[in-house]
């Protein structure tokens, strides 16, 4: 019997020592929570907005906005500057704008799902769900998986990939199937997965693989299975926005100048959607990167995981390409994320720490992409107490390359009133071999203008690719080394005899 007691006794001090234990550690993991919670939602997080405002005005970046998240929470988030300068509105975390590219993440997102109802295999070649899928070389275009895709490494040029759709601009800007088609009069520059080189046209393949899988269209299962699960109200494709809701006016640069007449998602159209058509403003935007960090509403925790890490390396050295859409490097010997995202008249970008459970959003509401990720490492380095970025910041490439074409365009105007001057007082011929070798310059400049607005075609706006004003100065400088090139071949053969 006193066995039986002392027995008892025992079992009844280890279970209250196991108690006691459970206690402690949970205590303990509460206080540290409370404690980084505390640390980031007081000081840091005032820092952090200074911070941001600070850089805009120093960049003299028209408006946008921020989120910060941290132990799975949206703990800030905020407007900054104009949403509409003309109207003088401001700003805020509701705001909606295009996050342009960022919306690769959420179309690897849904790919990774995919993979994970086992609807698909990252290791399935592009054929299996698209047979008549293929770039020029038939026989690489076999290899190309959906890996492949969303790590950027299928095999070909951005550019030549990309701008493949102006070969019918008409039949493929609206048409997914139709701009994928196009691909096939792309050449391969190197084997599928051999290294990473950006391209938007892998997340269109992945997009139109998404509706062959669900037998849905991509908008409606992004909208069921992606927006819907996160209660993001404020998130949708361009031509699904509501009107009602406060989205900021698109700035981009003409000759120099902000305008407003451009929409990313009409400019691009729907074939590019799948790659960067989405809207959305700075909570909702948090409230993916929260989901990011984990616990995920679609994706087990190792598939979370495998994400985070790099696959292929970048064309940039130290980062490496994911399968969750994200570029990968290293900061203070941590996993850092990023993706950002370039559109008509804004700029967006997310950046994460998983091992800290932080993640930042910034929105720029201008294109203006060159501030975005250092501004992003900046708000990342407050909040663990480390000293921000020191910036310096250009003009925007979009801005100057205006002021360079209306430059252009007043020298093109004042060299045709000498033109015409030099050939109203033309009396001889005796520079005859200055004409010709000025007419030899014009012609070999008309062609190499000529082929670059024929045949090179970067991926961004207006006809062929360029911006508008970019094109408008190429056309204009072309007209004008044509009739350069004639002029002077006048002046070189006819001249005018008399004294």
């Amino acid at each position: 019997m006193m066995n039986e007691v002392v027995g008892n006794s025992h079992m009844w001090w280890r279970r209250f020592v196991f108690f006691l234990t459970i206690v402690f550690l949970i205590s303990s993991f509460t206080n540290q929570t409370f404690a980084n919670a505390v640390d980031i939602s007081e000081e840091n997080v005032r820092n952090v907005k200074s911070y941001v405002e600070k850089q805009f005005e120093r960049a003299e970046i028209v408006g946008g906005s921020y989120a910060i998240v941290a132990n799975n929470e949206v703990i800030d988030s905020s407007g900054v500057g104009y949403s509409d300068l003309k109207g003088q509105k401001r700003a805020t975390a509701e705001t909606i704008y295009a996050i342009a590219s960022v919306t690769k993440v959420f179309t690897a997102t849904a790919i990774l799902s995919l993979h994970e109802q086992g609807k698909l295999n990252l290791q399935d070649s592009v054929q299996k769900y698209l047979p008549w899928f293929t770039y020029k070389d038939i026989e690489k275009s076999k290899e190309v998986t959906i890996e492949h895709l969303l790590t950027h490494s299928a095999g070909v040029d951005r550019y030549k990939a990309d701008g493949a759709i102006f070969e019918d601009e008409k039949n493929n800007r609206n048409s997914l199937e139709n701009a994928i088609k196009t691909l096939s009069t792309v050449e391969m520059t190197s084997d599928p997965g051999e290294k990473g080189q950006y391209c938007n046209s892998c997340y269109n393949i992945l997009g139109l693989i998404i509706e062959k899988v669900t037998g849905m269209s991509y908008y409606d299962y992004m909208q069921m299975n992606v927006f819907q699960r996160l209660d993001l109200e404020s998130t949708a494709f361009g031509h699904n926005l509501n009107q009602t809701q406060d989205i900021a006016k698109e700035y981009s640069w003409f000759f120099g100048f902000r305008n407003t007449r451009l929409l990313n998602y009409e400019t691009f159209g729907a074939s590019q959607d799948p790659e960067g058509g989405i809207y959305s403003n700075s909570l909702d935007l948090a409230k993916y990167v929260a989901a990011t960090l984990g616990p995920s509403p679609w994706l087990s925790t190792d598939t979370l995981e495998m994400s985070y890490e790099g696959v292929v390396p970048t064309e940039h050295e130290g980062w490496a390409y994911s399968i969750g859409g994200f570029e990968v490097s290293q900061y203070d010997n941590q996993t850092l994320l990023y993706k950002g995202g370039d559109g008509i008249g804004s700029s967006s970008a997310i950046m994460l720490l998983p091992e800290e459970n932080i993640g930042v959003v910034l929105i720029i509401g201008e294109s203006n992409s060159e501030p975005k990720q250092e501004i992003a490492m900046g708000m990342l380095q407050i909040l663990i107490g480390k000293e921000p970025l020191k910036l310096e910041f250009a003009p925007p490439l979009f801005k100057i390359a205006g002021w360079a074409i209306l430059l252009v365009l007043l020298v093109n105007i004042i060299f045709l009133v000498f033109l015409v001057r030099t050939i109203r007082k033309s009396k001889t011929n005796k520079y005859r071999w200055l004409w010709i070798f000025l007419s030899l310059i014009c012609f070999i400049l008309f062609v190499v203008i000529g082929f670059l607005l024929w045949k090179v075609r970067p991926t961004q706006i207006g006809f062929y690719g360029y911006p508008y004003d970019i094109a408008i100065g190429l056309v204009s400088l072309e007209v004008m080394l044509l009739i350069i090139f004639v002029c002077n071949s006048y002046l070189s053969i006819v001249g005018k005899g008399t004294k």
